[in-house]
């Protein structure tokens, strides 16, 4: 692990005491700052979704298929809201526009009143011709996506009901692209397909939003905010996960200043929980109940469910913590810091418990994405 190997590095030597201690009050300084820096950063950015479009077409339909449940109401139309309605999911911060176009609400007025440049990347909805208003607004949809990076995808849903006796289905869905792309600057760009009903062209949306050019703090929050659907989408969380596992343990040493009673380690548990259930909530495992329902799926399934949610009653969680790191700091005392913990306790066991929550952190990826993966398969071969 970086950090230990740091200190390890540091303490090696023949400095005498006072340059031990001098170093000791670097590293923990250095430590403290690399915490404030990743952890602000993720803690703090969220990705600002908006659903904009037709009233009817199906927004709130869309993103709830995307994220994998039912976040906003289906069949309520907006063109009768005048309102913004907006939820938080994940590192989402989804917001649902009212319609524009309207008496109510010309191009102009709906732009000063709810600000749209405000947001990160928007999904435009639609399941019918196309208007003037529509054509405005995907001159300011280009505008914000070249000139702040705000990525927008044009969804034609309803797919299942786009019909023509006297033509083809493709025939069909080429002069929607055309009359879309007459609209547009750039003709090349996508339109996607999809019907919530059927639950098709929802995959290939999702990866052209996982495609595109986007910082890569906020593409990891939609990972792992939408919902996995095949085995690719698991390897992703996986791989967001791991990615994250030095932030909480900088984060975990850098905010432990007291060691845990009776053990030489450091941590910071509200930190330790933290990861815990964001690592719980990118596989979509939020809710006990319902996830031991596959306690039928047989044994192995029975032994990583039990691993899994023995972090999620809390007063159970705090006991089992404590016996980790009583197990956890005597190993690694012995092998790495006996030397070290009597000089500079503090840094010493703040690093053990930096080490203990990465090491924690690893199994509970794997036991999350494991069990993920049995469910995964038992629903395909249900379905």
């Amino acid at each position: 692990m970086a950090i230990v190997d740091k200190i390890l590095d540091l303490f090696n030597g023949d400095k005498n005491d006072n340059d031990k201690l001098q170093k000791s009050g670097e590293i923990e300084q250095d430590l403290k700052k690399r915490a404030a820096l990743k952890w602000d950063e993720y803690e703090k950015t969220k990705v600002r979704l908006a659903l904009i479009g037709q009233p009817g077409a199906g927004k709130s339909s869309i993103i709830n298929s995307l994220v994998g449940t039912k976040l906003f109401p289906v069949g309520v139309y907006t063109d009768t809201t005048i309102t913004a309605q907006e939820k938080e999911y994940g590192g989402l911060i989804i917001t649902d526009l009212p319609g524009y176009g309207t008496a109510r609400f010309p191009l102009d007025a709906w732009i000063d009143e709810f600000k749209p440049e405000q947001y990160d990347m928007y999904l435009f909805v639609f399941d019918g011709k196309l208007h003037e208003a529509d054509s405005q607004l995907f001159q300011y949809l280009e505008k914000w996506q070249q000139e702040r990076q705000h990525p927008f995808f044009l969804v034609r849903n309803k797919e299942d009901q786009i019909w023509d006796d006297e033509k083809t289905l493709e025939h069909l869905k080429e002069e929607i692209q055309a009359d879309v792309r007459s609209l547009l600057t750039d003709e090349e760009t996508p339109i996607f397909f999809t019907s919530c009903r059927h639950q098709t062209g929802i995959e290939a949306l999702k990866r052209a939003i996982y495609k595109m050019d986007f910082d890569e703090v906020k593409k990891s929050k939609l990972v792992s905010s939408f919902k996995a659907t095949c085995l690719e989408d698991l390897e992703r969380k996986r791989a967001i996960c791991r990615d994250n596992l030095d932030m909480y343990a900088y984060a975990a040493a850098a905010n432990g200043l007291n060691p845990l009673p009776g053990v030489d380690i450091s941590v910071d548990l509200g930190v330790f929980y933290s990861m815990l259930k964001d690592i719980r909530e990118t596989f979509g495992i939020r809710d006990e109940q319902k996830i031991k329902r596959y306690e039928i799926l047989g044994p192995t399934a029975k032994k990583l469910i039990d691993e899994v949610c023995q972090y999620m009653v809390e007063n159970y969680a705090n006991k089992l913590l404590m016996e980790l790191a009583k197990a956890f700091g005597k190993k690694f005392t012995e092998k790495q810091f006996t030397k070290l913990i009597p000089l500079v306790g503090n840094v010493a066991s703040a690093l053990l418990g930096a080490a203990m929550t990465r090491k924690v952190g690893e199994k509970y990826i794997d036991d999350c994405y494991e069990l993920s993966k049995m469910i995964m398969e038992h629903t395909i071969e249900q379905k």
